[in-house]
């Protein structure tokens, strides 16, 4: 059989295909996405070749599950590779929280100067950006329920969604609607406290 070129492959075709193409195609594309998060992941000690082949798998899934929604605005593999690698720190994140407690992050969201602190932070002896810091630390504190600050703690630190809602006891609808409430209470303080999103942008170089 002719080996398959990537650049001469139709790949939404070629999936959707049926027999010896699409097995082709789908042995292909996997061949792809674990080569590619081989790449991604080659610094991970906790990542070993078997869960790489599971990662690759289930983006796979996901892949042949959305190809109606491939755009054609890049390349198909570039766009599964993203697929794919959100998969693998997905899985990755709920592996790390999995045996977390609610009593845990519960305890945790009363630590506020944790929840504050920015990840490599250049600034922490500037000025602006401490009193904007100052104003967030006060708007956690005062403004959000003990569940809504646990909820924003978790989502801040990458907590998949799904397993907070699982946590909490609560629905995905209920879960949603805490964190609505959470961000509009938030904007609110800041916006009171005349700080615009330039500003927020501007401090923190986003």
């Amino acid at each position: 059989m002719t080996m398959m070129v990537e650049n001469e492959i139709n790949w939404p075709e070629a999936l959707r295909a049926s027999g010896r193409e699409s097995s082709a195609a789908v042995d292909a594309l996997r061949g792809i996405l674990l080569n590619g998060l081989r790449i991604v992941l080659r610094e991970r000690s906790d990542v070993g070749e078997a869960q790489l082949e599971d990662f690759t798998q289930e983006a796979l899934l996901r892949v042949l599950e959305r190809l109606d929604q491939f755009a054609g605005r890049s390349k198909f593999t570039t766009w599964a590779h993203a697929i794919a690698v959100n998969t693998a720190f997905t899985e990755l994140r709920r592996k790390r929280w999995q045996d977390v407690s609610l009593d845990a992050l519960t305890a945790d969201g009363h630590r506020l100067q944790e929840l504050m602190v920015m990840p490599d932070d250049p600034g922490n002896d500037d000025e602006e950006r401490a009193q904007v810091l100052e104003v967030l630390r006060q708007a956690v504190a005062e403004k959000l329920s003990d569940k809504q600050r646990v909820l924003i703690l978790s989502v801040l630190r990458g907590i998949p969604f799904d397993q907070i809602v699982q946590l909490s006891g609560t629905t995905r609808n209920s879960a949603y609607k805490l964190f609505h409430d959470a961000r509009r209470a938030l904007k609110h303080h800041l916006t009171t406290a005349g700080l615009t999103s330039e500003v927020i942008r501007t401090v923190f170089a986003l």
